[in-house]
C-alpha cells in the first residue's frame, strides 16, 4: 500500500527542455518557414531584376576601374566598385520604412510599380523575430525617379511633407486639449465631492 502511494506522488524527471517555459518546437518551424518563404522573395526579386538588367558596364562610375566582385553591382546593378564605395554617405542602404518617409511612398509604389526595386533582406536587430528588414539603396535612381513619377516634382513632395506636419501638429494640439478638458472635469468632480462634504 505504501509502495503505490509512493508512486503516486513521484514526479517525472523531464528528459528534453524543448517544451519547458513555454517554448515549443513548433516555434523553430515558423522561423524556417519564414526564413524559406523570406528568400524565396528575394530569389523572386534578384530573378526579375536580373532579367530587365542590361550587361554590366566596363568599370566603375567613379574610379573606371574594372568591376569585379562588386556588391553594389550585384545587388542593385549600380556601377560602382567595392573600392570606391561609401556606406556612410551616397551608397547607404536604408531600410524600407525610412524609403517611404523620405520618399513619401507607399508599399504599392515600392513593390508592385516597373521597375521592381531592389533589396536587400537582412535579420531585424531589434528582435530577430521581427519581420526581415528590406534595404534598399539610397542612391538607387529607381526610388527618385518613383517619387517624381508620384508627385510631379520636388517642389510637391516638400509641400506635401509640410502639410502633413502641420496635420500632426494640429491632431496633437486636439490630443492635448482633450486630455486637459478631461482632467479638468475629474478635478472638478472630485473639487465638487469634497466641498459636499463640509456642508
Amino acid at each position: 500500500m505504501v509502495n503505490n502511494l509512493s508512486t503516486v506522488f513521484c514526479r517525472k524527471n523531464q528528459e528534453n527542455y524543448d517544451d519547458a517555459g513555454g517554448f515549443l518546437d513548433d516555434d523553430d518551424e515558423e522561423e524556417m518557414r519564414r526564413e524559406k518563404i523570406a528568400e524565396a522573395r528575394q530569389r523572386k526579386a534578384d530573378e526579375a531584376a536580373k532579367i530587365s538588367v542590361a550587361r554590366a558596364p566596363d568599370g566603375c562610375s567613379t574610379c573606371c576601374k574594372p568591376l569585379i566582385d562588386s556588391f553594389l553591382w550585384e545587388r542593385f546593378s549600380y556601377p560602382v566598385c567595392n573600392s570606391c564605395r561609401d556606406d556612410k554617405g551616397a551608397h547607404k542602404l536604408i531600410a524600407r520604412t525610412e524609403a517611404k518617409r523620405i520618399y513619401m511612398l507607399k508599399d504599392c509604389d515600392i513593390d508592385y510599380k516597373k521597375p521592381i526595386l531592389r533589396y536587400i533582406s537582412k535579420k531585424n536587430p531589434h528582435n530577430p523575430r521581427y519581420g526581415d528588414m528590406k534595404l534598399y539603396l539610397k542612391a538607387q535612381a529607381s526610388l527618385e525617379t518613383r517619387c517624381l513619377e508620384i508627385y510631379g516634382s520636388w517642389e510637391k513632395l516638400e509641400e506635401l511633407k509640410e502639410s502633413r506636419v502641420i496635420q500632426k501638429e494640429v491632431r496633437l494640439e486636439k490630443r492635448f486639449e482633450k486630455k486637459i478638458k478631461d482632467m479638468r472635469k475629474h478635478v472638478g468632480f472630485f473639487f465638487s465631492l469634497s466641498f459636499d462634504r463640509f456642508l
